[in-house]
């Protein structure tokens, strides 16, 4: 099926150089971290995480929320996410793909990525963080993969198939909740320090990625043959409404308990974010 990437119309070849354009300029921009390191960047000890944690928390949040058209599809028997369950998985290994690269260049060398496959350390977060995006991404590729092998010729998937899935539904939740753990584990990060982190990940991905995936299958909709259907896409829709609901009890608790709290610590952030902190944000 690889082949099929290799054929297509104008717009479409626009399209690929003009990410391959974006993706040189990327490559470019690394190269120069690597020559100067990450002061470059511009982070400090105040702002330590810019756009490469901000962006990987935000994809693998994307990739998590592949499990829920995986849900319905697999568990409950919603046909009607057929078609629009492919692209998720596919989205997924995009997603998981960039939160890797995401890794890779925060670290600043390639060496220290292979320093945490070499020298595994259980406690640390960030080795987990990489085992459960790395089984992740493997996973997606083989269900995708199986799946639309399956749909080409008009036929069930394998049966070895099906037990990957129900495997990727608990795995989805977890590459989302160590991430969280990354933030939540900080004793110095007061915003962050907080026991529903992971609860309020999980729900702003299943917000946040399922919309995303709207977007994306109303495109894919308008310039190719492919159709997912207008009741998968509002379906998908209810889904988005119900997590934001969701996301923004969560973020209304924390609110709550930092204002009436009075703990500095806690209030500042929150202050600083939505307000504005000593004539600063």
């Amino acid at each position: 099926m690889l082949e099929k990437a290799l054929v297509g119309t104008k717009r479409y070849w626009a399209w690929v150089f003009s990410l391959f354009a974006v993706i040189g300029i990327g490559f470019i921009a690394y190269m120069q971290q690597f020559n100067y390191g990450l002061g470059l960047t511009g982070l400090s000890r105040d702002v330590s995480w810019g756009l490469y944690i901000g962006q990987f928390t935000f994809l693998v949040g994307v990739a998590a929320s592949a499990v829920m058209l995986v849900i319905p599809y697999y568990l409950h028997d919603f046909k009607k996410f057929g078609k629009i369950v492919i692209l998720g998985e596919f989205l997924a290994v995009s997603a998981v793909t960039m939160c890797i690269l995401f890794i890779f260049v925060d670290m600043g060398q390639p060496m220290r990525i292979m320093n945490v496959m070499l020298h595994p350390t259980p406690n640390s977060i960030m080795f987990w963080d990489s085992v459960v995006l790395g089984g992740y991404l493997v996973l997606n590729i083989i269900i995708g993969w199986a799946t639309l092998h399956a749909d080409k010729k008009g036929v069930r998937p394998a049966a070895w198939v099906k037990p990957l899935i129900y495997l990727s539904i608990p795995w989805a939740v977890s590459i989302h909740t160590v991430t969280a753990f990354l933030y939540a584990g900080l004793p110095g990060r007061h915003f962050w320090l907080s026991a529903v982190m992971a609860a309020r990940f999980l729900a702003s991905a299943f917000a946040g990625g399922p919309a995303l995936l709207i977007i994306l299958a109303l495109i894919v909709r308008k310039f190719t043959k492919f159709d997912p259907g207008k009741e998968p896409i509002q379906a998908i829709g209810k889904i988005v409404t119900y997590a934001m609901i969701a996301n923004v009890f969560l973020l209304l608790l924390e609110v709550f308990t930092a204002v009436y709290s009075n703990i500095p610590g806690h209030m500042h952030p929150f202050k600083y974010l939505y307000l504005g902190l000593e004539g600063h944000g």
